[in-house]
């Protein structure tokens, strides 16, 4: 157990305070603010815990017009220590003014600066001891009255008897009385000489502690029996700085450090309670401005009679070896936490000691029973043991070794560096330390190094026949460029003729060049510099946002771009639509110097493609007016039919429900795909939970299938602004698709966490997986998995997905594995 764990929590401390029998509370400012009081001090104000927070004259008003409120203000103010014993208080207990005894203490706290923080007032009910001392010397009063009044009335009875004879014996008691006097008178000067005397002998006591006190080199400090220092010899004040009357008046205790006070102080008032020896170490501060360890020793003292009277308490100055003790520790941390392989042995060879860093190099858990050949690697251990005996006859030691992991078996290389460890006295040696780096990576460097001077050896060789074979291929790389300039012009001819024309971009300045066959496309003009402001004029705005991000990729990760838009031409107006493709150029130190591809016109397929989805649109939208009346029809019959109880006929209509339901599904892709690429496939968004909606389309999957099972942890309690019908449909395919390429009774997890300003959620399955080869394509329209013909789809629902996630700001895409699984993901914005 560390000892940070042995400190309690200001919880228990306060519970701890609660519980001690001592009736203490603090209080703060000057009119004695109750900061907090423990169950005794509530108990003797008969109060409960909403005096907590008030001034003393506010909890208690029947203090008004006695003394303690205004010793609190003068402690508050003064940083004074007021105590009492005996002391009469009149305090209201159940409704009634009561007159209470108590021993009391105000003592004031300070801070580093001297300011007084709080005062700590710790009081002890003694009426009932006050009490019964008046009620006993009362009693004991009587009884002597009474006996002093029944011997004055038994000698008044014989005093008349008496008195004759008394006046006899008054002359010869006279006589004796004379005579008595005389010995008093020499009995009462003896008494004085004796007086004197032990006078004397007392003063002269005490001249010989302060001589011996302020002639030796300890701090010497002297306490009465209630804590208050009452002496300090020279040493505390040559010290501190401070004078006698600073120390007495308690200041000694600000000296110490604001790390050790509450330490020490609790250590000697907890002494002082119990009447004991104490022992403590401190820092003190000194009047250079620095501090110096103490170590503190106060054993009681008593009275003759036996009573406390307090400590007299030595100290003495330990700084030097708490500065020794606190290198050693220093040093031990450094090793511990060294990644170098430190160890010492002894003269048997025998391992005494390895930081943290060696045994983890070794793959060792401990140290008995182990030597230095244990740590060298198997192969090498016979030449380890011609070497070994010599290490004994040197002083220091370097030897290049192989060690091992014996966990892994594999070896490393460590600088063996050793030096002896000899006694201080005889100066035989006593142990062998050794500070080793690992050197596994330089060796395997001049291993590399070596071989590759070899085989640069072999490459110069090489070379000079290369050089040869250089001055023939010279000719005819001359040919060849010849014929890759008419290869080029032949490409920029074919590029004119298939309405393609090209287009760069550099990286750095962002300027662009492009074809005349481009600048004729966007209607720019021919003989001006084109500028990123006239294209994107050109561009529909829709489409600037994709090519942004585009451009941005492709800088970014160097990847290839391929987009589709629509452009009107600049002068004509005219609509046309566009396919570029491009591919970023970097340097040899992968720096992009250039972004370039094609820009060709793709108006006539892309008009034939919209006129095709025109047709799928309107195809599709005629499908569903009858299948809808179909899907009545069946939901009708379905109802008949287990009111009747015909199983067959429910089984038959419940097979025909599904179908149904899957062609109205195939039929939405449809028309999603036409809507989308006409432009018609609106995002309308709105806020609301994301949490709810995975939780609704579950609840929805679940009525229609239930041959998996569905896992769902909520943890993404975020409101997101999207479409939220699309984002279901897009939630739903994928978990359909789960379904649909695993097996029965198997999982679905559904995950969902935020990174940074964007939700990610993720959708796993136990399924077949998917062939690594079409990952890359499962978004794209009408893509099917190969292979997975036997499964019904068009390959609609992912290229929909992605669409819709992309018309979000977000990304979408897949992890798979063969015969374990896929794992799909999409990501959303959250501002």
């Amino acid at each position: 157990m560390s000892q940070s764990n042995l400190f309690l929590s200001h919880e228990q401390l306060l519970e701890v305070f609660n519980l001690t029998h001592t009736a203490t509370a603090i209080h703060v400012g000057e009119t004695a603010i109750i900061q907090t009081a423990n169950d005794a001090m509530l108990k003797i104000w008969g109060k409960d815990r909403s005096v907590i927070g008030k001034s003393l004259e506010e909890a208690l008003p029947e203090l008004k017009g006695q003394p303690f409120i205004d010793m609190f203000r003068r402690v508050w103010l003064e940083g004074l220590v007021i105590s009492g014993q005996d002391t009469a208080a009149d305090l209201i207990i159940n409704g009634e003014l009561k007159t209470f005894y108590f021993d009391f203490e105000y003592r004031a706290i300070k801070d580093n600066q001297g300011k007084t923080i709080c005062i700590l007032h710790t009081a002890v009910d003694v009426s009932e001891r006050v009490l019964k001392h008046e009620a006993l010397e009362m009693a004991m009063e009587k009884e002597e009255a009474l006996q002093r009044e029944q011997t004055l009335n038994e000698e008044l009875a014989t005093t008349v008897e008496e008195l004759e004879s008394t006046n006899e014996e008054l002359v010869a008691t006279n006589e004796e009385l004379h005579e008595t006097q005389e010995k008093l008178r020499l009995l009462n000067n003896d008494l004085e000489l004796r007086v004197v005397e032990r006078f004397n002998q007392l003063s002269e006591s005490e001249q010989r502690f302060k001589t011996m006190a302020e002639g030796t080199d300890i701090f010497i400090k002297v306490d009465d029996e209630h804590g208050n220092a009452i002496y300090f010899n020279n040493l505390w004040t040559t010290l501190t700085g401070r004078s006698m009357n600073d120390l007495l008046a308690f200041g000694w205790a600000d000296l110490i450090h604001p790390e050790d006070r509450d330490r020490y102080l609790n250590t000697y008032f907890s002494a002082l309670a119990e009447k004991k020896s104490f022992t403590g170490e401190f820092r003190i501060l000194t009047k250079k401005g620095d501090y110096r360890w103490l170590l503190a020793n106060g054993p009681p003292r008593f009275h003759a009679d036996g009573s406390f009277a307090g400590y007299i308490s030595s100290c003495i100055d330990i700084t030097e070896r708490k500065l020794i003790e606190l290198e050693r520790l220093n040093l031990n941390k450094l090793i511990e936490a060294s990644s170098e392989f430190i160890a010492l042995a002894g003269l048997d060879m025998t391992i005494q000691y390895l930081n943290p860093a060696a045994l983890k190099k070794l793959g060792w858990d401990k140290i008995a029973n182990r030597n230095i050949l244990d740590c060298i690697f198997p192969a090498d251990r016979p030449a380890a043991q011609k070497f070994l005996p010599e290490i004994l006859q040197r002083i220091n030691f370097r030897q290049e070794i192989r060690f091992w992991n014996e966990k892994t078996g594999n070896p490393f290389w460590i600088e063996w560096n050793g030096f002896a460890i000899k006694d201080q006295e005889t100066g035989k040696l006593t142990a062998i330390a050794s500070v080793s780096p690992d050197i596994t990576e330089r060796k395997l460097y001049q291993e590399e190094l070596q071989a590759i001077n070899m085989e640069m050896a072999a490459a110069n060789e090489e070379l000079a026949t290369t050089n040869e074979e250089l001055a023939q291929t010279h000719e005819g790389l001359i040919q060849y460029a010849k014929k890759l300039a008419d290869s080029e012009e032949r490409l920029l001819q074919a590029i004119d003729t298939g309405r393609m024309g090209t287009w760069s971009i550099n990286p750095k300045t962002l300027e662009i060049t492009v074809s005349g066959f481009v600048k004729n496309l966007l209607g720019l003009p021919l003989n001006e510099p084109v500028t990123l402001d006239l294209i994107m004029r050109a561009i529909n705005p829709g489409y600037h946002d994709m090519l942004n991000r585009a451009f941005t990729e492709a800088l970014k990760n160097h990847s290839p771009s391929d987009n589709e838009y629509s452009i009107n031409n600049l002068i004509t107006g005219e609509e046309k639509w566009v396919r570029t493709t491009g591919r970023v150029f970097v340097d040899h130190q992968g720096n992009a110097t250039e972004y370039s591809g094609l820009f060709m016109d793709i108006t006539e397929q892309k008009l034939d493609e919209l006129r095709k989805n025109d047709f799928i649109g309107m195809v599709s939208h005629e499908l569903k007016t009858p299948l809808t009346a179909i899907n009545g029809f069946v939901q009708v019959l379905q109802r008949k039919a287990r009111k009747d109880d015909d199983n067959y006929a429910m089984i038959a209509l419940d097979k025909a429900y599904n179908q149904i339901r899957k062609m109205t599904t195939m039929i939405n892709g449809f028309l999603n795909v036409s809507r989308l690429e006409s432009g018609k496939l609106l995002i309308e968004k709105t806020d609301f939970s994301l949490d709810q909606l995975l939780k609704e389309i579950i609840e929805e999957t679940y009525i229609s299938q239930s041959s998996h099972e569905i896992i769902f942890e909520p943890t993404c309690e975020v409101t997101i602004h999207a479409d939220r019908d699309k984002i279901g449909n897009v939630i739903s395919n994928l978990i359909s698709n789960g379904i649909k390429y695993s097996d029965n009774n198997t999982r679905i997890e559904i995950n969902c966490d935020i990174h940074g300003q964007e939700v990610e959620v993720q959708i796993k399955d136990e399924g077949m997986g998917i062939n690594p080869e079409d990952i890359d394509k499962l978004f794209e329209r009408y893509y099917r998995v190969k292979g997975n013909h036997t499964i019904s789809g068009f390959g609609i629902g992912l290229y929909l997905s992605a669409e819709i996630i992309e018309r979000h700001g977000g990304r979408i895409w897949a992890e798979s594995e063969e015969g374990k699984g896929s794992v799909f993901h999409f990501t959303l914005p959250l501002n």
